[in-house]
């Protein structure tokens, strides 16, 4: 069978919901040992063999024909992926691909920002949960915050990607105090800050005494800010604000306290080649097999056509946010 269509088609899902997002994980492993994505079980392997770089990019073809413009890298650390260069560039080479994006912990973004840049990359987000280096070493087990903190600012002086993103995972008592100084800094450089609720996710730390909710985060602010309008084909999670006429962006992703599932454009692919329709529902499909029978990007975009509208692998819950006794997804292995 040839290509299904010579021009980008779209993915619908069964809710009606348009997806033109992609997060890809290249792989699960990490360089720091954040107990809310990496888990106690620190030594676990995620079974089954990666993808090649190929197959990555066989399935990213097969995605941008089915209307998939925004793609995201992410792990695990997926700076520590070999040939994350070339398949930056290759994916950026892709018709239809117009967003690709990294998502990174930092601690390598120094020896690979000018490269990723060179190769295509046009979107960065970083994770950094504190601006104090002995509080950076008890969350993440590295004494690398200097370098992180760095690498940001060499990113905003880059010019290469509009506002730098940056997600802070709030965990009372660990950063909570903080807040107020995190957004003096993303509003005063090019930053869109994102502060994202703790979710109880698989092997975390997670416990209701150490939940921040949204509410409670604005209070810690304690400035007026001013809601900014979506883009439609860009709209994800965080809910973004501007304040008077400073630069930066202060975001909220609060999948606990509220939901923003009726309005989700994504899609997650695991290294292993697992598609996952929702990050706390419990239906995926692995691609490797479709690539093993010698699919076409064509036939597999067909295939995810049919796929994504089947009753249950995308789901539309009620109007709260995740509650506490879904399943909890792995973070290190679906990309988060």
């Amino acid at each position: 069978m040839e290509s299904i269509s010579t021009a980008n088609d779209v993915l619908v899902d069964n809710y009606g919901r348009r997806i033109n997002y992609l997060r890809v994980s290249l792989t699960e492993r990490c360089n720091l040992r954040c107990g809310y994505c990496y888990g106690s079980d620190g030594n676990s392997r995620i079974k089954g063999r990666s993808l090649s770089d190929s197959e990555f990019i066989q399935i990213i073809k097969a995605f941008s024909i089915s209307g998939i413009n925004k793609v995201r890298f992410t792990g695990g650390e997926p700076l520590l992926r070999q040939g994350i260069v070339e398949i930056i560039r290759e994916t950026s080479a892709i018709r239809g691909i117009s967003s690709v994006c990294v998502t990174t912990n930092g601690i390598l973004l120094d020896l690979f920002l000018r490269p990723l840049i060179e190769a295509g990359l046009n979107r960065l987000n970083v994770s950094l949960d504190t601006l104090n280096a002995r509080t950076f070493r008890a969350i993440t087990g590295n004494d690398g915050f200097r370098g992180v903190y760095e690498a940001i600012n060499e990113a905003i002086a880059s010019s290469a990607f509009g506002r730098v993103k940056m997600n802070t995972v709030v965990m009372r008592g660990v950063n909570d105090s903080e807040i107020p100084e995190f957004a003096r800094w993303a509003l005063s450089e090019n930053i869109e800050l994102r502060f994202i609720e703790f979710m109880p996710t698989r092997r975390s730390a997670w416990g209701e005494s150490l939940f921040v909710g949204e509410d409670e985060i604005r209070s810690k602010i304690g400035l007026d800010l001013e809601r900014e309008v979506a883009d439609r084909d860009n709209s994800g999670p965080a809910v973004t604000y501007r304040f008077g006429d400073l630069p930066g962006r202060i975001g909220f992703i609060s999948a606990v306290s509220r939901s923003f599932c009726d309005g989700c454009n994504r899609l997650r692919l695991t290294s292993r080649g697992d598609l996952i329709g929702c990050l706390f529902g419990s239906r995926d499909v692995n691609l490797k097999n479709l690539l093993a029978d010698g699919a076409s990007p064509g036939e597999i975009a067909e295939f995810l056509s049919l796929k994504i509208k089947t009753p249950g692998f995308r789901r539309l819950p009620g109007p709260g946010g995740i509650s506490i006794g879904e399943k909890r997804p792995f973070m290190r292995g679906v990309g988060g």
